[in-house]
Parts: structure tokens; C-alpha cells; sequence
């Protein structure tokens, strides 16, 4: 039975609380008995970009959590809803999974016309009644009146639905949806393409005149047409009279912020001052993004070159590489970010291993053994902190510095470092960077660029360079990490099958691997398990600390 036949299929709260992952008297206490105890929602204000201010309604973090899984839910039913219709096109591209403000400026692309319009008040325009209506009316939902009450009433506050609730989002799609298929009747017929994101409605056609229907010129003014009015209004939305906007294909065009000329590309004042920005904290550890404002995080930066590379990206499919084969000028931008990010404004010491469930056997080697290295964790207000940090490679960061996962991925990193240090302007460096290996034939070329190919290692750990230390898990070759637990652990079986490490060995009818090993085994059972095999690689860490501090007093 599929997510979106359940949700028809319940008639009562327990059976929606058990849907949503709750036991039935937490749901009816976030809903009728927090109320009077608890602020449902914390409300700010945060400036507009076009002027004026926005209100912000955050709920409390108990009915966030019930928000963000029914928003879950809907997003589920929704694909479902889409997979049903052949996979059309969604004509709503923001708040969508697999959809962006690229793909929503795509199809307007090389077009005579581009013609914007907003709509006002978008989320407030979603009242109460609107929300218990669709779910109970909607041929998709069809839901029990008694359903479709709850779900409107974790949604809405002051009869609206609110600006800063996860659930919003996915809401305001499925009943927007309705005007979509409205307009883009109208639109066929008119010979244009539409798409909406969020709030923001955009036409284009490459027809030699703008069809009336839709928009007309009067006075030196766009006007919205009679017929698309009666459609927004009718659909219970209003124009926003002051965001109207024609563009011409002799001119800049542009769709949600996006160019769309020839193709979607990012405004070229944004991308300089983007680049501004990051030279500016390359090179003197500081940048502003508003001239009013001194505290600027390091993240919205970060977001700012992510939204640009994710816009260039979607054009080059090698890589983002030249002619040349070096990377174009926004990858180039950005692994120096990252590089930064990484490895030069860092307040503790980093590890890299070569793959996330190490870094799971390491976090929980260090809590049971945290008694033995208490500069390398403690714990406050109830909590595990970690004195060190243990790097999380991404997708996104390997698709940046075009790398892959595991020992060859280190590898170039460490070279990349070596080669790219000295375009920076470094402070003292004195927080080492451990790059994490197995001691196994993998680490051949690793012990080529540290120069020790048939040799025998002294300690477990080789200086490479400035801050970076390579650690092995041991001395002797052919030893993984997974070696280090006991053979207790190591045959632990889950669901009849047998933990195989190795991918080349391993047979998926009767083996597990290392993420299911790190996620079922480890973490529920650390406590448990003997973890003495790891002091070595502590022990090591502490010692690379150690030399590090002496370099930092030798430099000053």
C-alpha cells in the first residue's frame, strides 16, 4: 500500500499519529493539551529584498517535528500524484523535490517575451477552510473530514498558513496546483509556456505579439489581461500589482533572478560581487556582504558560491573543465573556498578517513574511551563534545574538487594542498590535518607521495607536509580498521547474514557491509564492545597534536 493509499485509508488521530511516526498520545498532546502550556510558534520580522519587512512565525521545536514529517508525508503522496500523471512536467518548481529555480527558468530560454507577476500574500492567502477543503475535496486525497481537520490544524496559525513552518512549502503547492492547471490551459491556448515558483508566475512565448488574454501595453505599462486576472483571482489568489514585469529579447531577461537570454546563467553583478567577497577572505580573513553589517557568516557565503556553481554546473557534464582541462573559473572559486574552509580556518584538529563509517567507529571508540583522553573529548551539559573534528566528505565537495570517495580522494587532496598552499595568505598554522588510511594494499600510492614504498614504519604516522600527518591504523601491512574490533563483534549477524568488509568479497544474500556494520552493530551496542585495538590510533593523534604545538613555538 503506498504512502498517499494509507493517509485515505485513516479515519482517527491515533491512526495519523501512528502514519506520522508518533504514539497517539504524544500527537494529541502536541495538538490539544501543549496549547495551553507552550507558545505554538515564536514570530520575528526579517527585512524584504524589495523593501518592507516579512513576518516570520518559527513553531516550537515539538510541532516543527510533527510539521516536518507530515510535510514528509505530503512530499511522498505528491510524487505519487505526479508518477500517476506519466511523469508530466510539474508546473510548480519551487518547494519541489528534483526541482529548482533552474529547471523553473529553463523553458523560458531564447524566447521574444519573458513576462513576470507576483502574487500577493501567497501563504496568507491559505487559510484554515482552504487547507480542510482540498484534502477532503481534492480527487487525489478524498480524505476523512476528521484527517483533513488535523492536518489543517498542525498547519495553520491564526487561520493562515505560516511563513517559517516546514509544512507550509508543500501545502501552498498541492492547492496552488489548482491554479496551475487553470493557467496553463489558458496558456496553451495562447501559445506559451508557463511555470510558477512559490509565488512568482512567469510566461514566455517567441509569438511576434504577447497575447492580450495575459498581459497588453497600455500607456507604457504592462497590464495584467482580463482573463489571467479572473483565473488568479478565481483560484482565491491576488496579483501583486507591484511586480509586474515585461522583458524583451533585446534586453536582459530574466526569470526568478535567473538570466534567460540564451541560456540560465546567473546576473554577472552577483557572480563579481560573489568573487569580491572571497578574495577578500582569501586574502585578509575577512568580507562583508552588507556594508551595515560586520557579522557576516562564513555560510552565507558559502550559500552564495553554491547557488552560482549549482547554476554553471548544470551545463558542464566533464567536470567543469576548460579547454585545457583545468577547472572553469566558479570551480576554481570554489575549491579555494573550500580549501580555506577546510584547511586553513579550522580551531581544532581534522580528521579525514576514507569513508563515514569510520568516522562512526572512531566518535564511539572515543566515548567508551573517554576516561583515557580527555583532550580529545569531554563531556558537557550531558552532551559528547569533541575536542577534534572529523571531516565529512559530501558529494558536492568531491564533485568540486572532482575526486573520488576513499584512498584516491585523500590522495589528490593532499596533493592539491601541497601544490595550491602558497596562494594563500596563511596564518599560523599549529591545528593539524590527519588523513586517516587503512594499511592495506590500497595505500600504495599514498606511501608513494610519502616516499616510504618498502618502507617499514617507525611509528604509525609520516609527516607530509606543513599541518598534514598521514596515520595508518597499523604498523603492519594488510590491517584495516575493521580489524581493530574483537571477533565477537565482527559476527554479529543481522538478518541471518554475516558482516563482509571487503565490496570485492562481499555477496548481498549473505553478507552486510560497513554501513549497515557501523549502524547496526557500533552505535546501539557501544558500550558493549571492546574498542582497546583503537588506543593506538589515539594515541598518535595525541602525538601529532603535540608536535604540531612545538612547530607553532619553533615559528614564532
Amino acid at each position: 500500500m503506498t504512502k498517499l493509499e494509507r493517509l485515505k485509508d485513516i479515519k482517527s488521530l491515533t491512526e495519523l499519529a501512528l502514519l506520522l511516526g508518533f504514539k497517539p498520545k504524544m500527537l494529541s498532546y502536541i495538538l490539544y493539551v501543549m496549547p495551553n502550556t507552550e507558545k505554538y510558534y515564536e514570530s520575528f520580522s526579517i527585512p524584504k529584498k524589495s523593501g518592507g519587512m516579512r513576518t516570520i512565525n518559527a513553531p516550537n521545536e515539538k510541532l516543527k517535528l510533527v510539521q516536518k514529517r507530515l510535510a514528509n508525508l505530503l512530499y511522498d503522496c505528491y510524487d505519487e500524484i505526479i508518477k500517476s500523471k506519466d511523469g508530466k512536467t510539474r508546473l510548480s518548481h519551487g518547494f519541489s523535490r528534483r526541482c529548482s529555480i533552474f529547471t523553473n527558468s529553463l523553458k523560458h530560454c531564447k524566447k521574444r517575451y519573458v513576462f513576470n507577476i507576483d502574487l500577493k500574500d501567497f501563504f496568507p492567502s491559505i487559510n484554515f477552510g482552504r487547507v480542510r477543503g482540498y484534502f477532503i475535496n481534492d480527487k487525489y486525497f478524498k480524505l476523512n473530514e476528521n484527517i483533513a481537520t488535523i492536518i489543517a490544524k498542525i498547519a495553520c496559525f491564526n487561520n493562515e498558513l505560516p511563513q517559517g513552518s516546514p509544512v507550509s512549502p508543500i501545502i501552498s503547492n498541492l492547492i496552488g496546483n489548482i491554479l496551475d492547471a487553470r493557467i496553463i490551459k489558458l496558456s496553451k491556448e495562447e501559445k506559451c509556456f508557463y511555470s510558477r515558483y512559490a509565488d512568482d508566475l512567469t510566461f514566455s512565448t517567441t509569438n511576434k505579439q504577447f497575447p492580450n488574454s495575459i498581459a497588453f501595453k497600455k500607456d507604457n505599462h504592462w497590464i495584467i489581461g482580463e482573463k489571467l486576472k479572473r483565473v488568479i483571482e478565481n483560484a482565491g489568489f491576488n496579483i501583486n500589482q507591484s511586480k509586474i514585469s515585461m522583458q524583451y529579447k533585446s534586453s536582459r531577461q530574466t526569470c526568478v533572478g535567473l538570466i534567460v537570454n540564451k541560456k540560465v546563467n546567473v546576473k554577472k553583478e552577483y557572480y563579481k560581487n560573489v568573487r569580491a567577497m572571497c578574495d577578500n577572505l582569501l586574502k585578509n580573513n575577512k568580507f562583508f556582504i552588507s556594508k551595515d553589517d560586520e557579522n557576516n557568516s562564513i555560510f552565507q557565503l558559502e550559500g552564495m558560491i553554491n547557488f552560482i556553481y549549482s547554476i554553471k554546473r548544470k551545463y558542464d557534464k566533464q567536470g567543469m573543465k576548460t579547454r585545457n582541462n583545468k577547472p572553469n573559473a566558479i570551480t576554481n572559486l570554489y575549491r579555494k573556498f573550500l580549501f580555506f574552509k577546510y584547511f586553513i580556518n579550522i580551531d581544532k584538529p581534522v580528521i579525514f578517513t576514507e569513508g563515514k563509517s569510520d568516522i562512526i567507529y572512531l566518535k564511539y571508540a572515543l566515548r567508551k574511551m573517554m576516561d583515557n583522553y580527555p583532550s580529545l573529548i569531554e563531556k558537557k551539559e550531558g552532551k559528547h563534545c569533541f575536542n577534534i573534528k572529523f571531516f565529512k566528505s559530501s558529494k558536492l565537495f568531491r564533485d568540486v574538487f572532482a575526486i573520488a570517495e576513499g584512498t584516491s580522494g585523500l590522495n589528490n587532496l593532499m596533493n592539491y594542498y601541497k601544490t595550491n598552499f602558497k596562494y594563500f595568505k596563511l596564518p599560523k598554522l599549529y591545528k593539524p590535518i590527519i588523513f586517516l588510511f587503512d594499511n592495506d594494499e590500497g595505500t600504495e600510492e599514498i606511501r608513494k607521495l610519502l616516499k616510504i614504498e618498502n618502507k617499514e614504519l617507525k611509528d604509525m604516522y609520516e609527516h607530509f607536509f606543513m599541518q598534514i600527518y598521514a596515520l595508518f591504523v597499523g604498523k603492519g601491512k594488510n590491517t584495516r580498521i575493521e580489524d581493530l574490533f574483537d571477533k565477537k563483534t565482527l559476527n554479529i549477524e543481522i538478518d541471518s547474514k554475516k558482516f563482509e568488509p571487503d565490496d570485492k568479497k562481499k555477496d548481498n544474500d549473505k553478507n552486510y557491509g560497513k554501513h549497515i556494520f557501523s549502524r547496526k552493530v557500533i552505535l546501539p551496542n557501544y558500550e558493549k564492545i571492546n574498542f582497546e585495538n583503537f588506543k593506538p590510533i589515539f594515541d598518535s593523534i595525541l602525538e601529532i597534536m603535540s608536535k604540531s604545538n612545538e612547530n607553532l613555538i619553533d615559528n614564532i
